[in-house]
């Protein structure tokens, strides 16, 4: 089954969302992160068996997604995390959705873990997928600099998006490759508050004292290579989250599994979602074909 585009409106915005499977299997809602879009979960998507239906939305201000800048509520409210959470709690009234699964990468597992501590009762697990760390991130004013210049610099944004996928470029021609071409297109073409805005607002949220009603089951998972989360700030997570009791390390994998090893990613999260070894099968039939 191919990947579908399709968008969803709800009162707080419009959503462009990325689909794999049949629409009536189990619901998996995945979130992406920062400089990201739903493009990103795509190579993830495309191995996963129909009987899993796996939506991921372009969220705030990211790819086709539908959703201006009210200045009158001030951009730091714009990019807050507790916001964007309201905005996927939207999101999945209007699909109608309960007893999914949830994936959030990077700032998007912020946004999981947010959702997750005010409407649990929704959900049937959450996979963190190098995440954010529960107490958030300071991001020092050297690379809020950084972020800034990758407004007007897409030669410094395209090095910074390949720093995020070590494994993936090894392989690829970073000018030629069309996959990788459209990630930087997407990252250049997100609203302007999101481009320190969301490093900003990461070092506003923290959510430990919060992290005790987190006791839904919770995997997370950690490139080996990732040189933006560190193992120590994972190993916290793991820690503060009830629910949480593995943490798979995928050895040779920088922060981006979804694009550098989508494969193993699809078969940690099965594993982890389901008792099922069918699932394996149709993954790895998926992979060959």
């Amino acid at each position: 089954m191919s990947i579908t585009t399709t968008f969803v409106h709800t009162p707080r915005m419009t959503f462009h969302c990325r689909s794999h499977g049949a629409p009536d299997g189990d619901p998996m809602l995945l979130l992406h992160g920062s400089f990201g879009s739903s493009r990103w979960w795509e190579p993830f998507m495309a191995l996963l068996p129909d009987e899993i239906y796996a939506l991921a939305p372009d969220l705030r201000g990211c790819g086709l997604s539908q959703s201006p800048i009210d200045e009158g509520d001030g951009l730091a409210t714009w990019v807050d995390i507790g916001e964007q959470a309201q905005d996927i709690h939207s999101l999945v009234a209007a699909l109608g959705w309960r007893d999914f699964d949830l994936v959030g990468h990077s700032s998007g597992g912020a946004m999981a873990m947010e959702l997750a501590i005010n409407h649990g009762e929704l959900l049937a697990s959450l996979t963190l997928v190098d995440s954010t760390p529960v107490e958030g991130v300071f991001t020092p004013l050297e690379t809020l600099e950084l972020l800034h210049a990758m407004q007007s610099d897409r030669v410094l944004l395209a090095n910074a998006l390949a720093l995020l996928m070590p494994s993936y470029m090894v392989h690829v021609d970073p000018e030629s490759d069309a996959f990788f071409q459209q990630l930087v297109q997407d990252a250049a073409q997100m609203a302007t508050p999101l481009f320190t805005g969301l490093a900003e607002a990461l070092g506003r949220w923290n959510r430990l004292r919060e992290a005790g009603a987190l006791t839904l089951p919770t995997l997370l998972v950690r490139g080996e290579l990732d040189e933006i989360i560190s193992q120590d700030a994972t190993t916290r997570t793991l820690i503060a989250l009830p629910g949480a009791n593995n943490l798979e390390i995928l050895r040779g994998v920088g922060h981006s599994p979804m694009i550098e090893a989508p494969l193993t990613l699809a078969e940690r999260i099965i594993d982890f979602i389901t008792e099922d070894y069918g699932y394996f099968a149709a993954v790895r039939d998926s992979a060959d074909e």
